[in-house]
């Protein structure tokens, strides 16, 4: 039989292509070993920054959904921008807002009420319990 040229016996030939099955499937384990550890890193990675999105990050998230939704009408520092006085926004800081519980918050975002519009189709729930959190912190700012 010919092999890479050659002229060799038979069993050469099985010797050989086994050799070459053996090279093969050892790469093959190796490619699949990295692709395994890289996903366990990964895996690593979202479970650790899930983590910290729920725990001290989560008033970061309603202070950054705060600033990228809520401050044209109500301004950064909660108090409304012309807009918002204009709209009826209230001042995020009275007793009024302040009163109410965290659970009332998150349903005027969702839902909205007078001139304030819905964000339950644009807000994720995470993102409407962390505003309704976040709001609450005006009244200690104010103190």
């Amino acid at each position: 039989m010919l092999d890479k040229g050659k002229c060799v016996s038979p069993s050469k030939v099985s010797e050989n292509a086994a050799g070459s099955v053996s090279l093969r499937r050892a790469a093959r384990l190796g490619t699949m070993a990295i692709a395994l550890g890289a996903m366990m890193v990964l895996a690593l990675a979202v479970s650790v920054s899930t983590a910290s999105a729920k725990g001290a990050g989560n008033e970061d998230l309603g202070a950054k959904t705060f600033k990228t939704t809520c401050v044209m009408c109500h301004g950064e520092d909660g108090t409304g921008t012309p807009t918002g006085k204009a709209l009826k926004a209230p001042d995020l800081h009275s007793d009024a807002v302040q009163k109410m519980t965290e659970a009332q918050i998150a349903e005027q975002i969702s839902n909205g009420k007078n001139s304030m519009p819905p964000f339950k189709s644009t807000l994720s729930k995470e993102q409407i319990q962390a505003l309704a959190k976040y709001v609450h912190t005006f009244g200690k700012k104010h103190k």
